[in-house]
C-alpha cells in the first residue's frame, strides 16, 4: 500500500467512531467493539484516532516514542471497525491492512516493539515463535494428497488441538501428512510489520509443501490459513480451515450428541477476515446445544491476542479475554472456539469456565 493510498483512506474517515459500537438502535443497549479503544480509553487507541497518527507518521510531524509504539501495535488487527464501517458507510476501508502498512512502515524506519523483534529472532533461530525444540512428533506419513499444517501455537503449546484433529482426520478415513519439519508460516511476522523476515518463511514453506506433494491442506489456526490466503502466492493447493474439512465429512463421521450446554466465539481472521461463520456452528449445533452472545459473527468481541498483542501487552490480552469470558458466562458452561490463540489467552483468562477448540469437542462426540 503506497502512501497516497493510506493517505485517501485517512481522509475518508469521517470520525463518526460508530466503528467502536457493536449494536447501534435505540431500543438496544449499545456494546462495545473495539479492544483497544475501550482499554485504553484514548482517542488514538480507536480507529479514527489510530488513522490520524498515522497521518503524522507519513507526513514526518511524529517521531519514535513508547506512545507511538503503543498506539500502533497495541491493536489486535481484529478487523471490527472494518465490519462496523463498511455496514453503516459501504466504504470498503479495510482497517486491519491499513494498520498492519503502518506497522510495515515503522519496522522500515527501525521502530518496533522488543517483544516482536524477540519473536523474529526466534523463528529465524529455531523455526518457530516459541523457540521450541523442533518437534518431529507428529510427522505422519511421507506423501499423500491432504497434508495437516499444524501451526506454532497448536504444535508447541495445545497439543490436545492436534491430537484431535489427528483423531478426526482418521475417523473420517481421510489418508494424511503432516510434516516433521514444519516451520512458522510468518503470520505473527506479518502481523507485526516485520514483512521481510515473513517473506523467509513463505519460501521455506513453499518448497516443503512442494515437496510433500499435497493437493490440499487443513489447518487448524486461522492465523495460518490467512497468511497462506493473504501472504502466499497461489500454490495450486486447496485450503480449508477444520471446520470447513469437518464440515465436508460430518455425515461420514461416527458422532453422538454430548450434553453439553456451549457458546461458540468467533476467532477474528476466521470469520472477519475469512468469512468462515456457519461451519463452526453446523458442527456444534449437531453435537452440543449451542447458545449464542449477543456479540458474534461480524460483530464478535477480541478474544484480545492478535496481532502480536498477546506477547507485547499481555495485561490488554488477558483484559480483553476477560470480558470475552464474563459475556459467555451470561448463556453456558463452555466456551469453544477454532483457534489456537483464542483457546490459549481465553483459558488464561477462564475464571473456571472450561475451553474448547471445536475440533476437540469433535473428538469428544466420536468417542461416546
Amino acid at each position: 500500500m503506497q502512501p497516497e493510498e493510506m493517505k485517501e483512506a485517512i481522509y475518508r474517515c469521517g470520525k463518526c467512531k460508530l466503528c467502536s459500537i457493536a449494536t447501534y438502535h435505540p431500543n438496544e443497549k449499545s456494546l462495545p467493539i473495539c479492544p483497544s479503544g475501550e482499554y485504553y480509553r484514548y482517542q488514538a487507541f480507536f480507529a479514527p484516532g489510530r488513522l490520524e497518527v498515522l497521518r503524522g507518521v507519513l507526513d514526518d510531524e511524529i517521531e519514535n516514542s513508547e506512545g507511538l509504539l503503543k498506539v500502533a501495535y497495541a491493536c489486535t488487527l481484529c478487523g471490527a471497525c472494518y465490519e462496523k464501517c463498511r455496514e453503516i458507510s459501504s466504504i470498503e476501508q479495510n482497517h486491519a491492512e491499513i494498520f498492519e502498512e503502518m506497522r510495515n512502515l515503522l519496522v522500515e524506519k527501525g521502530w518496533m516493539m522488543d517483544a516482536h523483534r524477540d519473536i523474529m529472532e526466534k523463528v529465524s533461530e529455531t523455526g518457530n515463535a516459541y523457540a521450541a525444540p523442533v518437534s518431529e512428533d507428529y510427522g505422519h506419513g511421507k506423501r499423500e494428497d491432504t497434508l495437516y499444517f499444524i501451526g506454532c501455537t497448536s504444535r508447541y503449546r495445545e497439543p490436545e488441538i492436534v491430537d484431535a484433529m489427528i483423531a478426526v482426520l482418521e475417523a473420517s478415513g481421510e489418508k494424511f501428512s503432516i510434516l516433521g519439519d514444519e516451520t512458522c508460516c510468518g503470520s505473527v511476522l506479518f502481523r507485526t510489520g516485520q514483512r521481510e523476515a515473513g517473506e523467509v518463511q513463505v519460501q521455506k514453506n513453499i518448497r516443503a509443501i512442494k515437496e510433500s506433494g499435497a493437493k490440499r491442506i487443513v489447518f487448524t489456526c486461522p492465523g495460518c490459513l490467512m497468511t497462506f490466503k493473504k501472504n502466499y502466492p497461489d500454490l495450486g493447493v486447496e485450503l480449508l480451515h477444520s471446520t470447513e474439512f469437518i464440515t465436508q465429512c460430518l455425515d461420514r463421521l461416527p458422532l453422538k450428541k454430548l450434553d453439553m450446554n456451549v457458546t461458540y466465539h468467533d476467532p477474528c481472521h476466521l470469520g472477519r477476515h475469512l468469512g468462515i461463520y456457519n461451519e463452526p456452528r453446523e458442527i456444534l449445533n449437531r453435537i452440543t446445544n449451542l447458545h449464542e452472545m449477543k456479540r458474534i459473527r461480524e460483530q464478535s468481541w477480541c478474544c484480545g491476542s492478535g496481532g502480536g498483542v498477546k506477547s507485547a501487552f499481555d495485561d490488554f490480552a488477558l483484559w480483553s479475554a476477560g470480558e470475552r469470558i464474563r459475556e459467555a458466562g451470561d448463556v453456558a458452561d463452555i466456551l469453544t472456539s477454532a483457534c489456537p490463540f483464542c483457546k490459549r489467552n481465553l483459558a488464561e483468562a477462564a475464571d473456571g469456565m472450561e475451553i474448547y477448540d471445536v475440533v476437540e469437542l469433535v473428538k469428544l462426540a466420536l468417542e461416546v
